[in-house]
């Protein structure tokens, strides 16, 4: 697997906050400016889980990912199901609360998982068949070592 690094990460987060916030700001004024408030916590809090956790379990991906050109997959390669509840319900319940340092072992973890995906013995690796602009893709990509990279082996020829 092809673990998918912390930029093409935080690039599909943004995305997805992106559209998050579009949505929102389409429907409040439609609901009288009643989400956010404490009397629509219960439908806000679905509203976020049903975005994260339903492309999830589907398509292994919310828009955010598809762009991103990642999916989350379990051990197998195969797409979660319904271990993406956990995942995104607990996992990252717990990684934020504890400063989003759950969210941050990412970067440091050889397999780039957070806690949530820890959690949930889930993975979020490249999918090359996913949509998004090629060079947006590339971009997000500066930095990662390429699979069958070896610049930091010494070749000797002479020997």
């Amino acid at each position: 697997m092809n673990f998918a690094g912390p930029m093409r990460r935080l690039y599909a987060f943004t995305i997805d906050f992106g559209l998050l916030m579009m949505i929102i700001y389409a429907v409040a004024p439609a609901a009288s400016g009643a989400m956010f408030s404490q009397e629509a916590a219960p439908q806000d809090l679905l509203f976020f889980l049903g975005y994260f956790i339903i492309p999830t379990i589907i398509w292994g991906r919310t828009p955010g990912k598809w762009v991103a050109g990642i999916v989350v997959v379990d051990s197998e390669g195969q797409t979660p199901g319904p271990a993406a509840i956990p995942r995104e319900m607990i996992g990252k319940l717990v990684s934020y609360l504890a400063f989003g340092i759950g969210i941050l072992w990412l970067i440091f973890d050889p397999k780039r998982q957070g806690w949530h995906d820890k959690i949930a013995g889930t993975y979020v690796v490249d999918n090359p068949y996913s949509g998004g602009p090629q060079f947006m893709k590339d971009f997000f990509k500066i930095g990662e070592k390429k699979p069958n990279d070896r610049s930091d082996t010494k070749r000797n020829s002479d020997s």
